[in-house]
């Protein structure tokens, strides 16, 4: 929004507040020439300081402002950056539960898959093909599901779940390729074994923040955000140790379904504060 409309709106929103000017100055600590300067159109305020005016007239700066400049399709995507409203983070949280549901089903597809390539010892093209296309559908509903987990940080919070979620979708990319590359062009037996270790020790350590993120939501979402934590940790650790990998594995089962309901608890908890407010 720009001037002089951005005064006339901020003026109109202190005006329904019943504050002066000089009420809204001690709120939000800035020159009452400012105030004046900003609401006559004057001027415009730097994004910082028009979010602490708006925050001191008690009003939600990104669901005021974010339908005037549509955030870019990439932070969206990505659920980054100040801009994101909290009705986009809302359908996040949905479409999140629901991947997680598909991803839940495409991994016993792809459990067959690798037992498939495990058993064979050449592949024909349609089972590659079989093969590249359940690993990359479970990279897109892997994608998405742990998407809703960034979202569900950044509504509570909760920036180590966000850090958490995003290096385990960067290393899940670069796992999936790799993995692709070998079906195609098989790697030396040793080399992929090296990828394999370095991989479970990543997933391992990677995993432990996100059993951090998780533990932190105990307050905001109850003991289920708890026992996700407990379960991601010991999955974390299983891989750290390597032998322990395929316990991991199985493990994720479980783990996974306890969090497509932590994911679905949090779109209800934020559909009823939304109603409320």
């Amino acid at each position: 929004m720009k001037q002089p409309h951005l005064g006339k709106r901020i003026a109109d929103l202190r005006q329904q507040k019943n504050l002066t000017q000089e009420d809204l100055v001690e709120k939000c600590n800035i020159n009452v020439r400012t105030i004046q300067r900003i609401e006559a159109g004057e001027v415009t305020p730097r994004p910082s300081t028009l979010k602490i005016i708006i925050e001191a007239l008690d009003e939600n700066f990104n669901e005021l402002f974010h339908t005037e400049e549509p955030t870019s399709w990439w932070k969206s995507l990505l659920v980054v950056g100040e801009d994101i409203s909290s009705k986009h983070i809302k359908q996040v949280i949905q479409t999140a539960w629901i991947a997680g549901l598909i991803y839940f089903a495409l991994g016993l597809v792809e459990a067959a898959a690798d037992y498939l390539f495990l058993e064979e010892a050449f592949l024909s093209t349609s089972e590659q093909l079989f093969y590249i296309v359940t690993k990359t559908g479970v990279l897109v509903a892997y994608f998405f599901f742990m998407r809703g987990f960034v979202a569900v940080g950044k509504a509570y919070d909760n920036y180590v779940l966000k850090i958490g979620s995003y290096l385990m979708v960067a290393t899940y990319v670069i796992f999936i390729a790799i993995e692709n590359y070998h079906i195609i062009s098989p790697l030396d037996m040793s080399l992929y074994l090296y990828i394999q270790t370095v991989s479970a020790l990543i997933f391992g350590a990677i995993g432990i923040i996100l059993a951090i993120g998780f533990i932190r939501l105990n307050r905001s979402l109850g003991s289920i955000a708890l026992v996700a934590g407990v379960f991601e940790l010991m999955i974390a650790c299983l891989f750290l140790t390597i032998i322990g990998s395929f316990i991991a594995l199985v493990l994720l089962i479980p783990s996974v379904i306890i969090e497509v309901v932590i994911l679905f608890k949090a779109s209800e908890l934020l559909a009823k504060k939304t109603a409320t407010e």
